[in-house]
């Protein structure tokens, strides 16, 4: 069992070297970059995605009697795999009210994803722009 311990741990230092390799790639540098650039506006969309969970968790867990919002976490899960757009289907609201509130939320779910995507895409394209005319 030792024996393997130490092929588990040379697989991980091989894995580690991959890491290393990132740090000279100049793509990676450059979105790195990027990410450090625009930080306050990726972290300000996450705030305002975090509030949105959290209020729109606590108004479905008051509007749904069923037995689909047992507690808050469950009002809070669906809340989160409805915004992100994933919605797993496990948790549903069953009123017509909680319905809406559901379509709205995965509605805001794509804006509050696209959001930063559109950032980070946008400053990418102007640090290549700058890198290119530097040389």
């Amino acid at each position: 069992s030792k024996a393997l311990k130490v092929f588990r741990v040379a697989r991980l230092l091989k894995i580690l070297r991959v890491f290393k390799f990132v740090r000279y790639s100049k793509n990676v540098q450059l979105l790195l970059k990027v990410l450090r650039k625009e930080k306050s506006i990726l972290l300000t969309v996450m705030l305002i995605a975090v509030a949105y969970i959290f209020t729109t968790a606590l108004v479905m867990f008051n509007v749904e009697d069923s037995e689909m919002f047992a507690d808050f976490f469950d009002a809070l899960y669906w809340a989160t795999t409805t915004l992100t757009t994933v919605g797993y289907g496990d948790i549903c609201p069953l009123t017509d009210l909680g319905r809406v509130i559901s379509m709205i939320s995965a509605l805001m779910g794509v804006a509050i994803i696209a959001l930063p995507s559109g950032v980070i895409t946008a400053s990418y394209l102007d640090e290549l722009r700058s890198s290119k005319s530097k040389k």
